[in-house]
């Protein structure tokens, strides 16, 4: 077996705990560890000051207990390395307008493009904290960077670490492929995990207490996320795609930290469909679901309305959503699937649902079929099916309902 070769920033004039940035020379090390053909770069124990650093294939970053990466507020000592992306909306003038997106705006703490077999992992203890960065002309005027940006990587792990603060996404993922994230704890900032075009990933045994949807994107394809824990001011889901599944996680609201636009805590919706026009989405989004599943406390339990344009639905449909061995309290409005014109599926098995507002549980149009297998109701509620009709449904319920 090759021996890893460890390159330590301390032997490259990093001193630890000052207020002083030091990008440049922990830079060094990665790049003299990208340049003796890869290997491991480590962070001692300690707290450093950095603006934007950026890796390459075969390199390990690794935080050892009690090492701390703490993002500049300064934004000029960051930079956005030219990354190409294939988030389409980033380009597209209606966007850019509408959330005040500016050109450099794939810039973050950590950076990776283009590369293969790239790890980072944090030892019990370790933090990275984008101290929420403030940038007068950055998305809504006021985000900062990115917290770690991965574009085209294949071959990623994510592990073991913490992060804090993110001024922007804490991760974004865009393109990568076989990714394996576990042991993530991410409190306050914006989004947790962005996705956007990526493909075999899994996520596991994570924390995620956002300030902004904790997954994100479309064009998603083969996610399995499991033994997780999700919170937030805003959605917990807000994701499209083809073969995702969460399975045996918690969804709880409301958030711990607030919504960073609004400054509100509740969570809007548990799942929210994202297909947006600008991007080039091959597929219809199909196979999305839980399984395991204990869901409490939002406004929403889902939101699908085909072709809405401010819910960023105005790409490819949605064909099926399923809930499977699901516990479902607290949800306080009308959850929404609508088709629009395009068929779907909204499947239910073994799901128990306690929804205590009079007003309809569930809104669905002719477009939809629904399928309930022992969904058990424990106390009397309505389905609005299109106008004007309605499905008084108490206790335990198989049924499938087609419009005619």
């Amino acid at each position: 077996m090759k021996t890893i070769e460890k390159f330590n920033i301390m032997d490259f004039g990093v001193e630890p705990n000052i207020a002083t940035v030091q990008t440049k020379s922990i830079q060094a090390c990665i790049d003299t560890c990208r340049d003796a053909g890869g290997g491991e770069v480590v962070i001692p124990r300690g707290s450093y000051l950095v603006g934007s650093l950026k890796l390459y294939s075969d390199i390990t970053l690794r935080l050892k207990t009690g090492a701390i990466l703490l993002g500049s507020k300064v934004i000029d000592d960051y930079e956005d390395f030219k990354v190409p992306t294939s988030i389409q909306y980033l380009k597209d003038e209606y966007y850019k307008q509408l959330w005040h997106l500016p050109d450099y705006y794939f810039y973050a703490m950590i950076t990776a493009y283009e590369a293969t077999n790239i790890k980072i992992i944090g030892e019990p203890g370790s933090i990275i904290n984008g101290q929420d960065a403030f940038d007068e002309n950055g998305e809504e005027k006021f985000r900062g960077p990115m917290g770690i940006i991965m574009s085209n990587v294949k071959d990623l792990s994510l592990e073991g670490y913490t992060f804090e603060n993110s001024a922007n996404w804490s991760h974004t993922l865009d393109g990568c492929e076989n990714v394996r994230i576990k042991q993530v704890t991410i409190q306050g900032g914006h989004d947790g995990f962005n996705l956007h075009h990526s493909r075999k990933m899994t996520v596991s045994d994570c924390r995620l207490e956002c300030g902004d949807d904790c997954f994100a994107g479309y064009d998603v394809e083969n996610l399995t996320v499991s033994h997780c824990y999700l919170n937030t001011g805003c959605n917990s889901l807000r994701l499209g795609g083809v073969d995702i599944t969460f399975a045996d996680c918690l969804f709880s609201g409301p958030g711990r930290y607030p919504h960073r636009s609004k400054d509100t805590y509740h969570t809007h919706a548990i799942f929210k469909y994202y297909a947006i026009r600008p991007d080039e989405i091959p597929n219809d989004a199909t196979n999305i679901g839980f399984r395991n599943c204990i869901i409490k406390d939002a406004d929403k339990l889902f939101y699908y309305d085909n072709g809405n344009e401010e819910a960023n639905q105005n790409n490819r449909p949605l064909r099926d959503f399923y809930l499977e061995n699901v516990h479902v309290t607290g949800i306080r409005h009308t959850s929404l699937f609508r088709g629009n014109g395009e068929k779907a599926q909204l499947s239910l098995k073994n799901v128990v649902i306690d929804f205590e507002s009079k007003a309809p549980f569930l809104e669905i149009d002719e477009n939809i079929t629904l399928n309930f297998d022992k969904v058990d109701f424990i106390k009397p509620t309505v389905i609005q099916i299109g106008s004007g009709k309605r499905i008084f449904v108490h206790g335990l319920t198989t049924f499938k309902f087609v419009f005619e």
